[in-house]
Parts: structure tokens; sequence; C-alpha cells
């Protein structure tokens, strides 16, 4: 893919729209309470093992850190075979958010929590967490130096039903200046049911000592692995208009959304968001899998002592087998070897 179309990411959102679409929002909430007193049309539902393009556009508009709420909110509730790096501007996201014109704000009222999410709980080892969900653990055979597991824990991060209102995915086409994706009348109302697995995560840490009279820190390696969830899709379902209304949220012009596009295999593919300043990807390869490293540049940290730390790069591996999905996040240093070979290692 080029990267000729970086430069041109940073849109503003067109602030003639603000006035009109608040307005329209109202009136579609509005209709959306008068309709759902009415007996609603049975609509059959048909299952589908993954719903991969519905998580890119709402990762590509939902997250302000990208790397690390691709890997932790959405990569444990859909099965993927592959996975594509998609560049896109923070900045430009956060401001969509600040006027209430993103997938969150818009879809906020048609997301149900059918099952809540349980806060992770420490388990005794990751076989006894494996057993819990349902999941064979695997655990890597290298290690970085001196770095050790010192942390097992299981999440349930829930089930959920999302209802599509295609006013409001409308009204954000129109402010992402989007007005050549159709969304499809008959996607009114219609719901989409997610159930996902339980997420086993193992922290493996180190202390490294910073020098130069700085004091020594901690580096942790997180590996979260999950089993394949459940999504239940409308039939007919076209997942690549929900695609592409995410790429062009994320900055991609009409062109460059329907080019990509078309070389993606929607049902199959999840797109991890990368910052364009200060991320970098590339392809790897994991367990005969072909897998993503993407590596950004982490803000600076303050200490314990007050101290301010210098930027560091963390880096994220992600990859799937045929019926579990993992991500493993850590240090970025050396380009992120340290982190490949811990996941290559992983049996």
């Amino acid at each position: 893919m080029s990267d000729d179309f970086l430069s041109r990411l940073r849109e503003e959102p067109r602030p003639e729209f603000k006035d009109r679409l608040e307005g329209r929002l109202h009136e579609i909430d509005a209709g959306e309470r008068a309709r759902r007193q009415a007996p609603g049309p049975y609509r059959r539902l048909v299952p589908a093992l993954a719903g991969a393009s519905l998580v890119a556009a709402l990762a590509l508009a939902f997250s302000l850190e990208p790397v690390r709420a691709a890997a932790r909110e959405f990569l444990d509730l859909f099965r993927v075979k592959r996975f594509a790096a998609v560049p896109v501007d923070p900045a430009r996201l956060e401001r969509l958010a600040k006027g209430g014109l993103d997938f969150k704000s818009l879809v906020a009222e048609q997301v149900q929590v059918v099952v809540a999410p349980a806060k992770p709980e420490v388990v005794e080892s990751p076989e006894a967490g494996a057993v819990a969900a349902g999941i064979t653990a695997r655990q890597p055979s290298v290690l970085p130096q001196r770095a050790e597991l010192v942390e097992t824990t299981l999440g349930r991060p829930g089930s959920y039903r999302v209802q599509i209102d295609t006013g409001k995915l409308e009204a954000l086409a129109l402010a992402a200046g989007a007005d050549e994706i159709e969304i499809p009348a008959w996607w009114n109302g219609v719901t989409i049911d997610i159930e996902a697995p339980p997420v086993l995560a193992m922290r493996y840490a180190r202390t490294v000592d910073a020098g130069d009279s700085r004091p020594a820190h901690e580096d942790s390696f997180v590996l979260l692995q999950s089993a394949t969830p459940q999504v239940a899709l409308p039939e007919g379902f076209d997942l690549a208009v929900l695609g592409r209304l995410g790429l062009r949220v994320a900055g991609m012009s009409a062109e460059e959304a329907l080019s990509f596009s078309r070389t993606i295999d929607w049902r199959a593919t999840f797109l991890v968001p990368v910052p364009v300043q200060g991320g970098t990807y590339r392809e790897v390869e994991v367990s005969g899998q072909r897998g993503l490293l993407v590596i950004v540049q982490a803000p600076p940290t303050t200490a314990p002592d007050g101290s301010s730390r210098p930027k560091h790069q963390r880096a994220l591996v992600l990859w799937s087998t045929v019926d579990q999905v993992f991500a493993l996040e850590g240090p970025g240093a050396r380009g992120g070897v340290d982190l490949v070979e811990m996941a290559q290692s992983i049996r």
C-alpha cells in the first residue's frame, strides 16, 4: 500500500455541517424512540465466525491510542486470519470525537450490553486460566533477558448487541466528507450480536537499570490469547461498506478507501490503526502464520520521584492460528527484535 496519501490525512471536518448534524441527530433519536415502541419485524441472523471489518471500522474511529486499543479492546472479540496496518491521524480522530462526530458518540445508544464484562481476575497459573477460558495455554519458550512470569489474569469481555441506525451512519459519512458511501436503507434496525470469549493474559516483567543516575524501571511484556468468538450478522450484510466508512473517517480519500477496500477480505482481515507520526509496521512470521509487528513512539512519562522519563518505543505483535488469536505487547527497542523472538517461540 502506498504511503503517498499520509500528508493529506489532516483534514478538518467541515464546520458548516455541525448545526445541521446536531438537529438531524435529535430527529433521528426521536424517530428511533417512536419506532422502538412499535412491534418490530422478525429478522433472521446467520452466524459468522469473523466480523473483522466491523472491528476495523470501530477501531479506526474509537481509539486515540490506536495500537493498544486494538489489542486490548478488539482483538479478544474476533477471530481473524490476517492483519493489515492502516496509517491514521489520531489528531483528526480526536477532532471528530470532540465534535461528537465519531462512531463512539453516534452509536453509543445503539450498543446493548447483554452480559456485562468482568474485571480481570488473577488466576493461579496459565494452565488454570486456560481451563476456565476453554483454550490451551500457549507459552513462550524464549524470554527476554531476566524477564519472568509475574502475573496471570483471566478477563471476561462479555456479550453485546449492536443495533444499526442508518441515520447516524449517514450523519457520520456526511461529517467525514464521505457522501459517496451509500448506507443500505434495510440496515436500519438490524442487529449484530457479539459473544466474546474469555481472554487469558500473561504478564512477564524485568527490572532494567536505566543508567546515567536515573532510577531503574520495569519492562513489561503482556501476552493475550483467546478462543474464536461467536458473531451473528444479518443475512446479506455487506461489511465492506462499513469498512470503507471507517477508512474515510480515518482520513483516506474516496479513491484510496475504495482501492484499499478491494484488496481486503473483510471477513478475515483485522485492520490495525497505526499513528501517522511515530508509527511503523511490517509483516512477520509467527507459528507459520503471517503476523503484524507495529512499533509506536510512546509519550514521555513521569517517574515516581517526579523526574521526566524520555520517550520510548512500544511494540505489538498480532497473529492468529486456526482457533485462537494472539497479541504480544512490550518494549520496541532494537526494532522489536526481543518481542518477535518471544512470539516465535510460543507453542
